[in-house]
């Protein structure tokens, strides 16, 4: 089994950080989609990116009307896009009413505007309703949902600070490990994980910061002693400005297939994106770019149902040791 451990100073740093402060968790949800488009091409397209904040989200240029670029987010844990207020301002898009939006603490009414092309090189999604959103709790001009990326491949290049959309091709060379996707419900790709043995839901969420478990799974691991016993309470900051309220500590191992990660800081708490997603009662994790970003690359193949980790050589290495 490949191995790959969260260092001791990232954990220390993170609960350092904890105290006393707020982090960003932008996952979210809104109940309104936009029109249907045309399947894109499957060529692959490399996109120059930049890295946002500490976490290393990763960032794309995104034409919106023809105007742009501007640096967007892609949030596979949310299935709608959102425009910042500012920039939906000055392009003038034509407003689409209110709906609820759903993030981590919560449900939220928000304004919605129609976009009529929403372009990543040559793909575009036409039609698209997207949430209007403060620009300071986006930290970004938008965000790009699963609304807009459908089925297509993504590849988060942390080493070479790219995104890269399309095609994926198999990876089997020695450094790189396959999950299998188990489950897809309304859009989100859930792969099965285990914490110490016992089994948990995975999905991973490109656009928030930090890795969040349900209540479900802190009380399992608690129970099976499997977090360290060191906790912080912490506030999370949804896109929306709501915080929430949760507590901070280390797995001491998550298996993803034949993955085993070791020493992961999670925030606990009753996440709302969990009841959204209709998993309060089995417990599930959301695993963030603070874990992520522990990889090489991580490439997102939804066509072949499978998502591949590519652990760091050591020539790459930043904070993670591998055996």
């Amino acid at each position: 089994m490949d191995s790959l451990a969260i260092s001791r100073r990232r954990i220390a740093a993170t609960l350092a950080l904890a105290l006393g402060s707020v982090l960003s968790a932008p996952a979210f949800a809104i109940d309104a989609f936009g029109a249907d488009t045309p399947g894109l091409p499957d060529e692959q397209l490399t996109e120059p990116t930049r890295p946002l904040g500490a976490a290393r989200r990763l960032t794309v240029q995104v034409r919106i009307n023809d105007s742009g670029p501007y640096p967007f987010l892609i949030d596979t844990g949310a299935n709608s896009s959102v425009i910042s207020k500012d920039l939906a301002t000055s392009l003038d898009l034509p407003s689409r009413g209110q709906a609820n939006l759903h993030s981590i603490a919560g449900v939220e009414l928000v304004d919605t505007v129609v976009v009529n092309d929403v372009s990543v090189g040559r793909r575009t999604r036409r039609g698209l309703i997207m949430s209007v959103l403060p620009s300071r709790y986006i930290q970004a001009a938008g965000i790009l949902g699963l609304d807009w990326l459908g089925s297509q491949g993504l590849i988060l290049d942390f080493a070479r600070n790219q995104m890269r959309l399309g095609s994926i091709s198999p990876m089997s060379n020695a450094l790189s490990v396959t999950v299998p996707v188990k489950t897809r419900r309304s859009g989100l790709h859930l792969i099965d994980a285990s914490v110490s043995g016992a089994r948990v839901l995975a999905f991973l969420d490109t656009g928030s910061t930090t890795t969040v478990g349900n209540t479900a799974l802190m009380h399992q691991a608690m129970r099976r002693r499997a977090v360290s016993r060191d906790w912080a309470d912490i506030t999370l900051l949804s896109l929306t400005g709501q915080t929430f309220q949760g507590r901070l500590a280390a797995l001491k191992s998550v298996e993803l297939g034949n993955l085993k990660l070791g020493n992961v800081p999670v925030v606990f708490g009753p996440v709302h994106t969990f009841e959204y997603w209709g998993l309060v009662d089995q417990p599930a994790i959301l695993i963030g770019t603070d874990v992520l970003n522990s990889f090489e690359t991580v490439a997102l193949d939804f066509t072949r149902g499978q998502v591949h980790f590519k652990l760091l050589s050591s020539s790459t290495s930043r904070d993670a040791t591998t055996s």
